[in-house]
């Protein structure tokens, strides 16, 4: 179901990238690869039966932002939309590379996008726009910093992903926690003589070579939200040592040809797993379902 906000939403994003067709309207750049989903060995400590069994995995890692042609090594997230198993009781995720996400309601996300617009004087965005936006809004500067420090990845298999919402889950003890996918190679990120060296479109040849050599693992993880951490809004840090529950074992295998009818609408959720509690979480379905249909006219 598509909702007005939603279309704003949309028309933000198309507005700041440009309506590419066929297209989603944020993270345009990506490929689509399957695998499966390994239970933690002991169980996890949290009740969630469908994380019990092994199950296969669809899966589409991407680059941010809506424009298809966008370069490998821009200072942008990393994303995987992930499907763990089919059907009725599946996990539908949606994650990035930076920890915290860039807004924490939909007016902010739309104003972030609008200071970023092209400015046809200039090219590209103006300067003193993003500057006084980032003033009125220090909640947004983290997840800026995180990528301003931080190299883009050599690989798609040597990058972690974080999912910024707090989910809740069941167990004896039930928890609130945030997903990381660590991945078993470590994150690895690109030397400065491979910033200049290497192609604009190196991740696709990236991942099949890395697939063609060995599967990549992640392990999937929950962070534990402690007493002191916001669980309410994804722009928030989490400071300190945490626990952490393993779920599992997140196994790509091979590429897989790009299904335009898929989407990894994180409306879908296990048994024993709860919605975030945040306003952002809330506008995924209805945003999503609004992008699909663009792409499909």
């Amino acid at each position: 179901m598509t909702t007005p906000q939603a279309e704003t939403l949309i028309d933000a994003l198309n507005t700041t990238f440009g309506r590419h067709r066929g297209c989603r309207a944020s993270h345009a750049n990506g490929l689509q690869a399957r695998g499966r989903f390994l239970p933690a060995t002991p169980a996890a400590k949290v009740s969630v039966p469908y994380l019990q069994t092994e199950h296969p995995v669809t899966a589409r890692f991407s680059i941010g932002g809506g424009k298809p042609g966008i370069s490998d090594k821009s200072p942008t997230v990393r994303g995987i939309g992930m499907r763990i198993g089919t059907g009725e009781g599946s996990w539908a995720l949606a994650l990035i590379s930076a920890p915290v996400f860039f807004a924490s309601s939909a007016e902010q996300f739309s104003a972030f996008l609008a200071a970023r617009q092209p400015d046809p004087d200039l090219g590209g965005p103006n300067p003193e726009r993003v500057k006084a936006f980032n003033e009125a809004n220090p909640n947004t500067l983290p997840h800026q910093q995180y990528l301003a420090s931080t190299a883009p990845c050599q690989s798609y298999t040597t990058e972690r992903y974080h999912s910024g919402h707090a989910y809740g889950f069941d167990g004896a003890q039930a928890v609130v926690g945030r997903l990381v996918m660590e991945p078993e190679q470590g994150r690895h990120g690109l030397s400065e003589a491979e910033m200049a060296s290497t192609p604009d479109d190196f991740l696709a040849n990236a991942l099949a070579a890395s697939l063609a050599a060995r599967p990549a693992r992640w392990t999937l993880k929950i962070i534990v939200a402690n007493d002191a951490d916001e669980t309410g809004d994804p722009t928030e840090p989490w400071h300190g040592a945490h626990d952490e529950i393993v779920l599992g074992t997140i196994e790509i295998t091979d590429l897989a040809p790009e299904d335009p009818h898929e989407v990894f609408d994180p409306v879908a959720m296990p048994k024993g797993v709860h919605a975030p509690q945040d306003s952002v979480f809330g506008l995924r379905s209805a945003a999503y379902a609004v992008s699909y249909a663009r792409r499909q006219s």
